[in-house]
């Protein structure tokens, strides 16, 4: 949920990718069109000094940079190695495949099973962290621990990246399995998703014991050689290596604590024959990592970290995305396709994340083209002003069964004509998700976004409310409805 409250702003900042922003699916194949100034959009507008792409498709990869590695330095190259960030998970929870393979764990064990006592507050409410968990994000263990902001005299956004690296330079496995067991459940354990960097560095530390191997030569045993990639663990050239930047050079993020749910650097050389092991999905753990263990395709799954869903055109594929102190990441795959893409550069925060995916979308489409029931949905809608949605749709459909509308993706749809000043047109699209998704927070709060813009308080009132009673956490919802009630 609260990733597409974000976007709700993130929208505003990639004005010239935005009618892209939705990866699509299988149309008549055309050759790659300009990428090179998409690329540069992307730098201008993510104020980026560097990237690097890699397309797999048909098992040939064909690399797009821009830009520099380091700043009046290096420029970037397929060889550069950026922090990939939380795309990291996905190695982490590759490995737990293998384990599982390998019978030596399963997906329901209790994770207490491998850790020493003491460790009681790794369960609520009669509910037990798994590594099922884990994996789908839904452990309820905190973000960080300790607490970033609190553990560290709460610093400035500013001051945050230096005193994380400085606290967690000598910070060990011990000091961390210390502080797990003072760490509180936020929920319990399977209910709902959310993003955990604690949840896979302890992943990483019980791989380590249940292997009696450290995490670097895991990753190295269990990937990096199968699939041919160069290390990304230890050391790296500094010819090699991107500085990132979010404004001023960064402190790079390679702790060995932080490795397993964020540390791992690679180039997108490296990162192709990563996608190329997952489109091929040859290796039965590999195959089980794309597994949906939480929620549907239809609307968004979760499989070993991987997000899973499918296009506009009902075109199954996975992605994942990463930042770090000083750089971003972004990474998608259709394996019915033998299509891949990777995207990494030198500049951290998270609506840089978001405009990568953005960049995916436009590349795709600049790769396969627009898909044909989209594409006359676009048409069909603009040409009777969204008079009528939910008959449009329908009328589509009949033409194109493979028509693929999600929530997010009519979410995203609506804001960008809310940003265009076409708020009746928003509203419209807004309803019709509202009635698709009736018990959707989101959907809800989107909707009154669009009444509040054309004078509709009554109606914006009532679904800001019907928005807080399915998600009372929804900030945007109650601060709007305070500002609405001050003026009636």
């Amino acid at each position: 949920m609260k990733r597409e409250w974000l976007r709700r702003d993130l929208l505003k900042a990639a004005p010239a990718l935005a009618f892209s922003a939705t990866p699509v699916g299988l149309r008549a194949a055309v050759s790659v069109g300009p990428i090179a100034p998409l690329l540069a959009t992307f730098l201008k507008e993510a104020k980026a000094d560097g990237i690097s792409v890699a397309i797999v498709r048909n098992g040939v990869t064909h690399y797009h940079d821009a830009g520099f590695a380091v700043r009046e330095g290096a420029r970037a190259s397929k060889d550069t190695a950026y922090e990939i960030g939380s795309i990291t998970k996905t190695f982490t929870g590759l490995i737990l495949a293998h384990a599982i393979q390998e019978k030596r764990v399963a997906l329901a064990d209790d994770i207490r099973r491998y850790l020493p006592s003491g460790f009681d507050n790794l369960a609520k409410d009669g509910r037990a962290v798994t590594f099922a968990d884990i994996v789908t994000t839904t452990s309820a263990l905190p973000d960080n621990i300790p607490d970033w902001h609190s553990a560290l005299g709460n610093p400035t956004p500013a001051e945050l990246p230096l005193r994380v690296t400085q606290f967690y330079k000598d910070y060990t496995a011990s000091d961390f399995l210390r502080d797990l067991a003072k760490a509180k459940l936020v929920d319990t354990p399977g209910k709902e998703t959310r993003h955990s960097n604690t949840a896979s560095q302890l992943l990483g530390i019980l791989l380590s014991r249940i292997y009696g191997q450290s995490y670097p030569t895991l990753v190295a045993r269990y990937i990096e050689k199968p699939f041919g990639m160069r290390g990304g663990t230890g050391a790296i050239s500094p010819a090699r290596l991107a500085i990132g930047y979010d404004e001023t050079a960064m402190p790079a993020l390679s702790l060995p604590i932080v490795l397993p749910a964020g540390g791992l650097r690679y180039g997108t050389a490296d990162m192709a024959r990563y996608l190329e092991g997952q489109i091929a999905a040859r290796d039965p753990a590999v195959a089980q990592t794309q597994q949906p263990l939480w929620g549907t395709p239809e609307h968004q799954a979760i499989g070993f970290h991987w997000i899973i869903a499918k296009a506009a055109d009902s075109q199954l594929y996975y992605r994942h995305s990463g930042g770090s102190f000083g750089c971003s990441s972004y990474c998608d795959f259709y394996p019915a396709l033998r299509y891949g893409i990777v995207l990494l550069t030198n500049r951290g925060n998270g609506d840089v994340q978001y405009q990568l995916e953005q960049l995916a979308g436009a590349i795709h489409v600049a790769v396969f083209g627009a898909p044909a029931g989209l594409a006359l949905l676009q048409r069909t809608l603009e040409a009777t002003d969204y008079a009528d949605v939910p008959g449009s749709v329908a009328a589509v459909r009949r033409q194109h069964p493979e028509l693929h509308l999600n929530e997010d993706r009519v979410n995203e749809w609506g804001y960008r004509l809310l940003f265009a000043k076409r708020a009746r047109a928003a509203a419209a699209i807004f309803a019709y998700n509202v009635a698709a998704h009736p018990d959707s927070a989101n959907a809800h709060d989107s909707y009154a976004d669009a009444l509040t813009e054309i004078g509709d308080k009554t109606g914006a009132i009532a679904e800001y409310e019907r928005a807080l009673m399915l998600n009372p956490n929804n900030d945007h919802s109650a601060e709007k409805l305070k500002t609405l009630r001050k003026g009636t």
